[in-house]
């Protein structure tokens, strides 16, 4: 019986986990939309985030530089400093330059998210709008 109740819970667990969608966009070099707006992740300058598997004092930060692009030329390219307490004004940055249907953004994540021993390329990174 108990092992039962725990196919059933596993099973349970894993079709909801399954069924977790979040919309959202990836950049790594564009966001192409037809309203003639992109945002370019330029580059990643340093990545002081606390590894995961590692316990550290301080949760870190990650800085990165962006491009806006409209219509094919930039309209502002500037440097963000990702932490807890600049969050809200990086998004805030970010909604003014996506288009009017892209407005719900809810959060933006710097990805691959640091491990323990595993160093990251500069080509591996994107940042991750969820919507």
């Amino acid at each position: 019986m108990k092992n039962k109740i725990l196919v059933y819970s596993i099973g349970l667990l894993m079709a909801t986990c399954g069924t977790t969608k979040i919309k959202g966009d990836i950049i790594n070099q564009k966001l192409d939309v037809k309203s003639g707006k992109e945002i370019v992740l330029v580059k990643v300058i340093n990545d002081s985030r606390c590894p995961e598997g590692v316990e550290c004092v301080w949760a870190g930060e990650v800085m990165f530089e962006v491009a806006a692009y409209e219509n094919g030329k930039v309209a502002e390219q500037v440097q963000f400093t990702l932490n807890k307490n600049t969050s809200e004004a990086i998004k805030d940055w970010f909604v003014l330059h996506l288009p009017e249907s892209k407005k719900g953004l809810k959060t933006i994540e710097v990805l691959p998210y640091p491990k323990d021993g595993v160093k990251i390329r500069p080509e591996e990174y994107y940042i991750k709008l969820v919507y």
